[in-house]
């Protein structure tokens, strides 16, 4: 939150409580406890809006109230504890990129590793490949890292000293989004069944947690995490995973008898996991990131591999890398300061104050002004220039009330976007939730044809191409 505080706020959680031992409201309220200890230094911000407060135990109507419907397994109460949602994770990686270009990096968009420079004893950088022209490259350095998540290992696979192991062995992740707003301000973790049909055996039922967590007008709802083999770019839920799993979120919280229509969007992605049950189908997630030297690992110097776990911990990874890399250089590592130091647009003292400020002035509507500071912070006027210049970018993209065609162009222009997908999915709001519709694809892809001079047979292929990360879910 304080270095990201238009993209990172604070979020109460509900979990029902229930008879008197480990779901019991003392054993309950001493987890939360617990957490409130871990996390004593969380609130020395002078924003307000940072502000996470302890943890505490509700009665029974209150939970009701917070999760309204809901009148499963004679709950006993429940316990509400702090933690933080981010409101658009794309922006906040592209966050880091963007000030990383800022701080003298080097970036650049659809390039692929098709090679290693170098031999088996020192990697002297990578052979590269532009992904659009086709025209292939050498980049030099001291040090490569292989920070690829999923494809680490596919990576490595064109090093010069062929690798032995895998190093990400992964499984697979699901959060559905609903086009329904099932909860207020509070999320929810409810009790749910788990299924695991294994092939041509028997099949295993259990329990698990399920989260129902309120974002903007919808609800995601995660997480259901499977054994993968495939190919990491092959990997899509299919209609029993998802039927199965929808099935569960309906157990755990009937009242809400989300339709299969109502499911607007799936996200997905792959996390390393340390094992797993084959019988049940229960996969333990890797707890703990790994840094491979590939110089203790296969003699290969000039190689870093590193398999992360999960969001919350990757500025100890950066950390923890770049502070090797500058050892293997010879160099002594300066203190790490990303802990202080703003994000592209994170320049924010307090945010509430900000935002008043912002929709004080601001010739747009609350919702744009709104949508504007969340996504951008600090440099919302950046998309607000534009408008200033060409009232067309002005205008929302049909099928949006927030979304400004002006983004789509400030994608193009600062943030190297070079497909339709990249502004839709990953720049700006436009997909997130689901397919936005034909009107608003065509409105995309014609500002952004107009930049990269599109004809209307690009045009049209682009916006076949983005409905395509759409498939039909009912």
């Amino acid at each position: 939150m304080r270095i990201a505080p238009h993209l990172i706020h604070p979020l109460p959680v509900v979990m029902p409580t229930y008879g008197h031992a480990l779901k019991g409201r003392f054993a309950m309220w001493a987890a939360s406890l617990a957490n409130d200890l871990i996390g004593f230094d969380r609130n020395k911000s002078n924003d307000p809006h940072q502000y996470l407060p302890r943890g505490r135990l509700i009665p029974p109507e209150k939970l009701k109230e917070y999760v309204p419907g809901y009148d499963v397994h004679n709950f006993s109460g429940g316990v509400v504890w702090h933690d933080c949602q981010c409101y658009n994770t794309e922006r906040l990686g592209l966050s880091y990129l963007l000030s990383a270009a800022d701080a003298g990096a080097d970036a650049a968009n659809y390039v692929e590793c098709t090679a290693f420079l170098g031999d088996a004893q020192k990697v002297a950088g990578i052979q590269a490949k532009d992904c659009f022209t086709g025209e292939i490259f050498d980049i030099r350095a001291k040090i490569v890292i292989n920070a690829c998540g999923p494809w680490v290992d596919e990576v490595l696979r064109k090093a010069p000293k062929k690798n032995s192991g895998r190093r990400f062995l992964p499984s697979s992740a699901m959060n559905i989004v609903v086009r329904r707003k099932l909860l207020g301000s509070h999320a929810a973790g409810l009790p749910g069944p788990y299924v695991y049909r294994q092939e041509g055996g028997p099949v295993y039922r259990g329990n698990r947690i399920l989260f129902f967590v309120p974002w903007r007008d919808t609800t995601i709802i995660g997480t259901d995490h499977r054994i993968y083999d495939g190919n990491p770019d092959d990997f899509f839920p299919d209609n029993m995973q998802v039927e199965s799993f929808l099935d569960s979120v309906n157990r755990a919280y009937p009242s809400a008898d989300i339709k299969r229509e109502e499911v607007s969007f799936i996200h997905k992605g792959l996390l390393p996991m340390a094992g797993a049950n084959v019988k049940t189908g229960e996969v333990k997630l890797e707890k703990r990131f790994r840094i491979h030297d590939h110089i203790h690992d296969d003699k290969t110097d000039g190689l870093i591999t590193v398999v992360g776990v999960k969001y919350t911990t990757h500025r100890d990874v950066a950390n923890n890398i770049i502070t090797l890399v500058l050892k293997k250089l010879g160099r002594t590592p300066p203190m790490c300061r990303t802990q202080d130091t703003p994000v592209y647009g994170g320049d924010i003292d307090r945010f509430e104050d900000f935002l008043k400020e912002s929709l004080r002035t601001s010739a747009f509507n609350e919702p744009i002004t709104r949508h504007l500071v969340y996504n951008y912070g600090s440099k919302y006027k950046d998309i607000l220039s534009y408008t200033k210049a060409d009232p067309f970018l002005g205008e929302t993209v049909p099928g949006s009330a927030e979304v400004l065609k002006a983004e789509i162009l400030n994608g193009v222009r600062k943030e190297m976007a070079l497909k339709l997908s990249d502004v839709v999915l990953r720049r700006t709001d436009l997909g997130s939730a689901g397919n936005p519709g034909d009107a608003a694809l065509r409105a995309a892809a014609e500002v952004m044809g107009g930049e990269l001079r599109w004809d209307d047979r690009r045009i049209q292929k682009e916006i076949e191409e983005t409905k395509a990360l759409y498939p039909p879910l009912n």
